[in-house]
Parts: structure tokens; sequence; C-alpha cells
């Protein structure tokens, strides 16, 4: 593959007024990532934040849920929850009908993240953001398909019925794609990055024949694939509708990306240089970083932008760049990884995590990715089912002060909620609330009045920021 140039222009493409506004959105939510630089993320182990959130449960961040961390104000950084895995329980429903929304092993874990902002959904919150999981989510609120490893979607409510799957990319298009037969499905998204313009960066889990634009060929799980713009249709929402078959193109082998990270020289969690990938685990485009037109087998060129990008031997939590043919990723507070030849392993502060040690870094890799201008308003039970008669003890992150947490009665299945378009969660569960507290700003925890019977309680928080009504990620309590 030839490469013509290092600082190419983004690719402009003839498109319909639909696809125009959407690109002009992403664009405009380009500049703001990297004016306010933010990550998205999950880590591959069960990690505690920085801060240590208030002592609340907060602090403990698992590899079902989703983390938020801004490199502001420097030098002092934490990750903090984003999305806990009971928004994701409430959003679900009991989707395995075993009698509970909580369900600890929700989807295994999250493989792949994508904020991908549409005209319609707006702020980045945890029913926009795309996601591929682990294990595939049951369907007996969805409906099937439902969302599994091979697919990256999202749990919504359609129409009257909450608990339905939007998807991205469902796995039958990337097969398509890939030049694969779309039955059975065999692929397993590891990570995902996309733009209108450039198209979709995946990497893969395992090893699979396929035939793309080059031939036949053996995809490995530390390549990095590219379904370019001009073989994908997209809805009027900016989600794929159809690809053309057997278009994707390699853009970087294994032993390409094998090569970056050792060009990188990047510690691991143990003070051990990086010399090889294994895998790929997560892909984010560095809107500040130059762009590379590269020209395939086909002749044809396709604009491949400066990835960020996490992988398997990357413990420590540390991101490297496909820049300058591998470098260190450089935050908004510096590098995200300590070199090779200094004193210190990469420990994990650079992404807000706590370390076990001053030189041992966190067991973790960063197993999904995406920049993000994401605002943050969470709430999450200290236990998630209880035993009546029982209080129910909350912790709460709030942005405001002026800030109340609801809680009404929720179906045994699935519940029920209604848009309000909100930033920080565009949905209303509590409704009509049964009981209501204050809560101040900051990390806080209540406790409930004495509940007597079996019953399901959904939780959320609402608060006025800067003039404008939030709402917080909803949780579920499970009282038998």
């Amino acid at each position: 593959m030839e490469r013509l140039s290092q600082r190419s222009p983004r690719p402009i493409l003839a498109m319909n007024p639909i696809l125009v506004t959407g690109i002009a959105i992403l664009a405009a939510s380009a500049g703001l990532r990297a004016q306010s630089p933010a990550f998205l993320f999950n880590t591959s182990s069960t990690e505690t934040t920085l801060s240590g959130s208030g002592g609340t449960v907060l602090q403990t961040l698992r590899p079902n849920e989703v983390a938020h961390v801004s490199f502001s104000p420097c030098p002092v950084i934490s990750a903090e929850k984003w999305a806990p895995r009971t928004c994701y329980d409430t959003m679900a429903g009991d989707a395995d009908l075993n009698g509970t929304y909580s369900n600890p092993a929700l989807f295994g874990s999250i493989d792949a993240l994508c904020d991908f902002p549409n005209p319609v959904l707006g702020c980045p919150n945890p029913r926009s953001v795309y996601f591929s999981p682990s294990q595939p989510l049951n369907t007996n609120v969805s409906g099937t398909p439902g969302l599994r490893p091979g697919d990256t979607g999202r749990i919504v409510r359609m129409g009257t019925l909450d608990g339905q799957v939007e998807y991205f990319l469902r796995a039958e298009d990337l097969q398509s794609a890939l030049g694969m037969p779309t039955s059975p499905i065999l692929v397993d998204v590891d990570a995902i990055a996309a733009d209108p313009g450039y198209g979709i960066f995946v990497s893969l889990d395992g090893s699979h024949a396929v035939s793309t634009v080059c031939g036949l060929t053996s995809v490995q799980d530390g390549d990095v694939l590219l379904i370019p713009a001009s073989a994908i249709t997209w809805t009027w929402d900016l989600r794929v509708q159809s690809v053309l078959p057997g278009q994707a193109v390699m853009v970087y082998t294994e032993a390409q990306m094998d090569a970056m990270v050792a060009n990188a020289g990047i510690f691991d969690r143990f003070g051990n240089c990086v010399t090889q990938v294994i895998d790929v685990e997560a892909l984010d485009i560095d809107y500040s970083g130059p762009v590379n037109a590269q020209v395939p087998c086909t002749g044809i060129v396709h604009f491949v932008p400066t990835l960020i990008f996490s992988a398997e031997t990357l413990t420590g939590a540390g991101l490297c760049s496909t820049d300058l043919n591998g470098t260190i990723y450089v935050g908004g507070c510096g590098r995200i990884g300590n070199a090779c030849g200094t004193p210190i392993p990469t420990l994990g502060t650079q992404m807000g995590l706590q370390p076990p040690s001053g030189t041992l870094g966190v067991a973790s890799w960063v197993s999904a990715l995406t920049g993000t201008w994401a605002m943050r308003y969470v709430i999450e039970p200290q236990q998630h089912v209880v035993n009546s008669p029982s209080t129910v003890s909350m912790d709460v992150w709030s942005p405001s002060a002026a800030a109340v947490v609801f809680v009404t009665i929720a179906p045994p299945v699935v519940a029920p909620s209604f848009t309000l378009w909100n930033c920080t969660f565009p949905d209303v569960y509590v409704v009509p609330p049964i009981w209501w507290t204050p809560v101040p700003a900051g990390f806080s925890s209540f406790t409930s009045p004495t509940v007597i019977a079996p019953i399901k309680l959904v939780w959320q928080g609402a608060a006025i920021v800067n003039g404008n009504l939030e709402l917080s990620t909803p949780a579920t309590v499970d009282v038998n």
C-alpha cells in the first residue's frame, strides 16, 4: 500500500443534504473535542477512580460500565463513572426474565464504544453512544436478533417500547463488507471508530478468512480495517443502512501495529517496553493529527486520519497514536503512558485510575474508547438487590446544588420512559414519583424510608444546570 501524503485534506464527498447536515454537526463535534479533550472509556478489569469518588460506590469502574475522563484541570484528573451498569440494567429491563433487573454479568463487558453525534440526539449520553458487547444481550425484551458481539448498537425506546436495540453497524453488514457470508455471525468487534467522511475503522477479535477489494486474505485481531465511506449508505440519522459487499480495505496490519507500538516506546504496568499489540482493543480518531492518503491494490485513494489506539499489551491504561508511525498519545495533561527509560511504569493515573502502588500500574488496558464532550449526572444504589423490609441507600454525583432524586414503582420486566431531550440523559423514568429527596452538588449519599414489601423501584435525579433541566442516569433496585 502506497502512502501519498502525510497531510492530505479531509475527504469531501458528494452527499445528500441530510448527510451534509450530519457531517457539519460531526465536524462541529470534532472541534469541540479538540477544544475540550475528554474520553469515554472502559477498562478490561475492575478498577477504582483516582479521586475515590467521595467514598461512594461510584468509585468502582467495571468492564460493563463506562467512565468519563476530562483532562482539565491539570495535573490532577480523575476518571469518574458516567454510565453505571444499573443504567444499562434499567434501559434493557429484565432481559433474561429471571425476575430481577439487576444483572452483574449484563452483556459480559463493553468491547467497543462509538460516539457518533447526529442531528437528533445531540449531547452524548447513554442512550446515544453506541457500544459492542462481549456477550449477547438476552432478547426477551428487545426481541431477536438483539445486540451481539459483532454488532455495534445502543439500547433505546422505539415508539412505546423500551428496551429495544438500535444498530449503528449490524454484524451482517460488517461481514458483508469483509466479503464474508452474512450468516452465520462469526465476527466480534473489538474496536471501532467512525466518521461519515472517512468511513468506519474496525478491529476484530480472532482471525477470519475474508475477501476484500484486494482479494482473499486472513484478518488478524491486531489488524485495523476500513469500510470506506464510498461503500456505505447511511440512514437519515447517520447509521449504516447498507454496505457494498467486499469493499473493506486493510489500513494497518498487525505487523504494522506491532511496529507502531514498539516505535512509541511505551512502558506497560510493570515497566516493560511494549513491542507488540497482540490484539487491538480500542480505536478513536485524533482530529488534531495528520491525515494520510493510502492507495491499496485498487488504486483508489482512501484517507486515513491519525488513530488513537489501545492494545491488550498496554496495561496501565496506556494509549498510543499512529502519528509518525507510532507515538505515545498526548492528551490534555501530557502523555497517556510513560516512556521507556523513565523511572516509573505506566500507572493508570494518566487516565484517572488509582494504581495499586507507585511502582505498579493498573491491570487494565483501555478496552473501549471514544472522544467526547459529554456531561455527567449519575446515581447508583449501594446494593442493587435487597430483601424487604429494608431501606435503600443510593450514591449520587450531581452537577448542581439545585437537584432532587425521585423514585417510582417499576413494572416487573421493563420500566417505561418518555423523552424530554435533556443533555445528560434524554428520557424520564420516574413518573409518577412516590418519594423524593434533595441532594447537594458533587458526591453524596441518602437512604430511603423502609420498603415493606417486594417491589421494583426505579430512581432518577433531576437538576437545574446553567438554567436547563437535566436528568441523571436511571437506576433500578430489586426489593425481594
